[in-house]
């Protein structure tokens, strides 16, 4: 027995004092304007706190921080219960005073309008719209020169900036606060508040500081078209709403005091609510859903587990859903449609925006040529036709890309059954998505359901991304060509749908007031 407890007390004297696994954190970066990376051995929650201010949090096992102005930063990381602090002293230049070579940068703000501008590739002379809210557009600007090729699939590459151009393996590289996006600089989008460098970089370890050719920037944006009023995402003049239409916009940026980290493929956000909730927005949960409303939109975010360490909200995110409340359209008789949507995320927007055009429509000579002929193509695949149309719903995007940001979108309309029927039945009726490219996708309507006062609940969708809606009525293609007219109807003579009646006298009439919500929606409301 003397023995055996001689032997446990050995094992325990030996375990307790064999080195623990401590957490270990590494910084590295200390300039204003750039970012101060953090390293730790595992995923860990991080704290970064600038002279004593409001706190930061991010998660994973390396992240960074990008401080605004010099001085003290205060990092904390913990996991497991073990903790490890740091701090780092920030200054203008040099990079944490490593001798002060580098001068002190300036940043100039540029503003960037919505719409887009034409870029020619420099090898094939083809003409590109881009976007002015993007990387690409804040050197156009700037007023810097600059050539791209189109010779690879994935977007426009720079060969050239400000006159001097790649040579080998060195190049031109951009940053987006403090990060190099896996895309080309005419696809990643940029919002307010954006820091985004070029430089000219000879090697894959050499940073902006360190570069000798290298422009800083501080990205402001606009909701106003590039002068001229030719700059839309469209590439056509903006032109003032039709009476009775209706517009909306709704903000989907994240709350101040927000911190977004993708870590190993996974996205991790931290909200801080007392701030947000300061700022304006509403914080809820339903289960693990957080909810942030604001001005009639309601941004929908669910967790895969969080934390909640006074009102500090940090946890892996699954998935993200956005929520409009309806705009309302004034339709010739006095109908009022509703109409709103909900936005499959995949992506968590820093900074973007939706704006909601609803416009009525009274027959076929109110279509755009080119969105009659997409939505004619798409319906002649299964013998049929535009028969009249009842509304129009175009969609614009800041900050977000569909197939990049944007996925499914799913529509839901409530209407009179006898609207319906006058229809022709929900056979008759269609959702039309003219897409991005100008081509379009049909989508079907089902009944999914009864309102408490009797009307009837139909859904359409999912539709691939957000541009412009079409609500029509279909009619059989003519038989001799088999392929839908594309020439509109004379104004005033509608074509009739199956059963004869023009969707726009149903649209106007009172009992046939069609509503749309997104999925989901509360039945309550």
């Amino acid at each position: 027995m003397r023995h055996f407890l001689t032997a446990l007390l050995i094992t325990l004297l030996f375990v307790c004092a064999a080195p623990c696994a401590a957490l270990s954190i590494e910084t590295s970066g200390g300039t204003a304007g750039q970012p101060v990376t953090v390293t730790m051995d595992g995923p860990a929650f991080v704290t970064f706190q600038m002279d004593s201010g409001v706190p930061v949090y991010a998660y994973g096992t390396t992240v960074n921080f990008i401080p605004a102005t010099t001085g003290t930063l205060s990092i904390t990381a913990e996991s497991g219960g073990e903790v490890a602090d740091a701090t780092v002293t920030v200054v203008t230049g040099g990079g944490g005073g490593g001798g002060g070579d580098t001068p002190s940068i300036v940043w100039k703000t540029v503003t960037l309008p919505t719409g887009t501008f034409n870029v020619t590739a420099d090898n094939s002379e083809e003409i590109y719209a881009v976007k002015w809210q993007t990387a690409l557009g804040v050197l156009e600007a700037a007023g810097i020169s600059f050539k791209v090729s189109d010779k690879w699939d994935s977007g426009l590459f720079v060969l050239e900036v400000d006159g001097k151009p790649t040579e080998g393996t060195a190049g031109w590289m951009y940053q987006v606060n403090g990060v190099s996006p896996a895309l080309t600089a005419d696809k990643k989008s940029v919002s307010a508040n954006d820091r985004v460098v070029w430089y000219y970089s000879e090697s894959m370890s050499q940073t902006p500081e360190q570069s000798s050719r290298a422009f800083f920037f501080k990205v402001q944006t606009s909701t106003a078209p590039a002068p001229g009023g030719s700059s839309t995402e469209t590439g056509e003049t903006e032109t003032e709403p039709d009476a009775g239409a209706e517009a909306a916009s709704y903000p989907l940026s994240l709350p101040p005091g927000s911190d977004l980290r993708l870590s190993e493929g996974r996205m991790y956000l931290t909200v801080n609510v007392p701030m947000a909730t300061s700022a304006g927005d509403q914080i809820s949960f339903e289960g693990n859903t957080m909810l942030i409303t604001r001005e009639d939109v309601i941004l929908k975010i669910r967790f895969a587990d969080f934390t909640d360490k006074k009102g500090i909200i940090a946890g892996e995110i699954t998935d993200v859903n956005v929520e409009t409340m309806p705009v309302t359209v004034i339709c010739a008789g006095g109908a009022t449609p509703e109409i709103g949507l909900l936005i499959s995320l995949m992506t968590v927007p820093m900074d973007a925006d939706v704006d909601v055009i609803a416009t009525p429509l009274s027959g076929l000579s109110d279509v755009p040529a080119a969105v009659l002929n997409a939505a004619n193509r798409a319906l002649s695949a299964d013998g049929m036709a535009v028969g009249t149309a009842g509304w129009q719903m175009d969609v614009e995007k800041r900050g977000l890309e569909n197939g990049v940001d944007v996925g499914d979108v799913t529509v839901r309309i409530t209407t009179d059954p006898a609207c319906i029927a006058q229809a022709g039945g929900i056979s008759a009726l269609r959702l039309i998505h003219i897409m991005d490219d100008g081509t379009a996708e049909v989508l079907a309507l089902r009944s999914v359901g009864t309102t408490a006062d009797g009307k009837t609940i139909l859904e359409a969708g999912p539709a691939a991304g957000l541009s412009s809606f079409l609500f029509v009525s279909v009619t059989d293609a003519p038989a001799s060509s088999g392929t839908a007219a594309a020439t509109p109807a004379p104004t005033g003579t509608p074509a009739p749908t199956e059963s004869g009646t023009p969707l726009s006298a149903l649209c106007a009439a009172a009992a046939g007031i069609i509503g749309i919500t997104a999925i989901y929606r509360n039945q309550k409301r």
